[in-house]
């Protein structure tokens, strides 16, 4: 796995002081702590959820290494006893979460975790970190696919994303929401993504003219050769690359397509595609560039640019327009009593949940209903209806493994189902809400 081979110290340190409480005072029960987004930007109308595989595996591998105890130790905090403890600690518990690629809303419990109080609570950082920036970053690139339509878009972002690790999130979770590939080699490596990649500005700028540059480059890669156009001007290239045919046919190498990087990419695009169609390079594509998002997407095809593929990198990459969500994960039930907070604007519905999805005989979205686990529940009048929250770990043992290629196909067919926020919540919880709230 591309992750840093960390221990047990990717945590906060309030949940080492609380655990050792815990500890002391033999707080060792059962908990459960549900996992949400607590709002929605107003630019997203839904989330995606991803980063699953990702946190399950790491999670495998959350331990104590002798040296982390050393610093541990070197803290002043913790006494030996608990330390002892964390020597041979591993998460024991039980996990239920939505698949990796469903559409998902605010508030809906995504992933429950179950467990000794101490297990459920060390992890808290660790699943709101690895499920937040994939689920982040596979809505954003899911609103591009949208905006896209048929159009194939490739990652671009590792270059300006935040560190090694988020590129790599960011790959992963690009192209689980539909991307075709992206130019991240070490992403290509680990979950088989196709990469692509040309070239820079700077390799045109190596040599004496453009056209050289791209003879070199061409004769390199006869069958994959695009050339990017906008170094110096991109209309006089174009027209450079027009003069390239004889050239070409004569090598033998099929010129895939050119790519425009900067300036007006729809004026720049439309003029581009006269000048390779009057040259007789119709079956040349044009790929655009720079600074994408869905919104800059919707913007060129509205003006009917001619363009065949789109390299979406920094805007994409960080999630630029929404940076963040804000996604909790917090105690819903100890030793089977419910648990609850009455925070400003984080009131919190209390006990373990079931995540109900409704549709209709279309297959079409109707909507979700959020009940306490145990609740019965009659959905028996609609058409279709299904726990979305599945077991997906118990105690070491991995029981969620899918390809990215499964996870790609539910997310084309989410697209289809016309999702709108619909949820409810169960007579149940209203009722358990009330009566926890009358006591306080």
């Amino acid at each position: 796995m591309f992750f840093l081979n960390f221990a047990g110290l990717f945590l906060d340190l309030y949940e080492l002081t609380m655990a050792q409480v815990y500890y002391e005072r033999e707080l060792l029960g059962k908990a459960v702590f549900s996992l949400f987004i607590r709002n929605r930007p107003r630019r997203r109308p839904f989330f995606l959820f991803a980063g699953l595989e990702s946190f399950l595996t790491l999670l495998k591998r959350f331990k104590f290494e002798d040296s982390d105890l050393e610093y541990l130790e070197s803290l002043k905090l913790f006494k030996k006893e608990f330390l002892d403890y964390l020597k041979g600690f591993s998460f024991k518990g039980t996990i239920r979460s939505i698949p990796e690629g469903t559409i998902f809303f605010e508030g809906e419990p995504i992933c429950e975790v179950e467990g000794e109080l101490i297990s459920a609570q060390l992890i808290e950082t660790l699943i709101l970190n690895t499920l937040h920036i994939e689920t982040l970053i596979a809505t954003k690139a899911l609103l591009c696919v949208i905006e896209a339509k048929d159009k194939p878009l490739f990652d671009f972002s590792a270059r300006r994303t935040h560190g090694i690790s988020s590129s790599l999130h960011v790959a992963r979770a690009s192209y689980l929401a539909g991307f075709s590939g992206t130019s991240n080699v070490l992403a290509g490596k680990i979950w088989g993504i196709p990469v692509v990649g040309t070239m820079a500005h700077s390799f045109v700028e190596i040599f004496p003219t453009e056209e050289e540059a791209f003879k070199v480059f061409a004769k390199t890669y006869p069958e994959r050769t695009i050339l990017l156009i906008d170094t110096y001007d991109t209309l006089k290239a174009a027209q450079k690359v027009v003069g390239l045919k004889k050239f070409l046919e004569e090598e033998k190498i099929k010129l895939k397509g050119v790519r425009i990087d900067s300036g007006d990419l729809a004026q720049l695009a439309k003029k581009v595609r006269k000048i390779l169609d009057e040259g007789s390079l119709k079956e040349t594509q044009i790929f655009l560039s720079g600074s994408l998002d869905e919104v800059e997407i919707r913007k060129l095809l509205k003006k009917k640019t001619p363009v065949d593929g789109f390299g979406v990198g920094t805007r994409m990459g960080v999630s630029a327009d929404s940076p963040y969500f804000e996604m909790g994960y917090k105690l819903v039930e100890y030793e089977g009593k419910p648990c609850f907070k009455l925070s400003p604007k984080k009131e919190l519905l209390p006990g373990a949940k079931n995540l109900y999805r409704v549709w209709n005989e279309e297959n079409r979205f109707l909507f979700d209903l959020i009940t306490l686990r145990e609740e019965s529940i009659d959905l028996s009048s609609y058409p279709k209806s299904e726990n979305l929250l599945k077991s997906v770990y118990q105690d070491g043992k991995l029981l969620y493994l899918e390809t990215l290629e499964t996870i790609r196909a539910r997310v084309k067919e989410e697209l289809k189902r016309g999702y709108k926020k619909r949820v409810k919540i169960s007579k149940g919880i209203n009722r358990l809400f009330k009566q926890l709230k009358s006591k306080v």
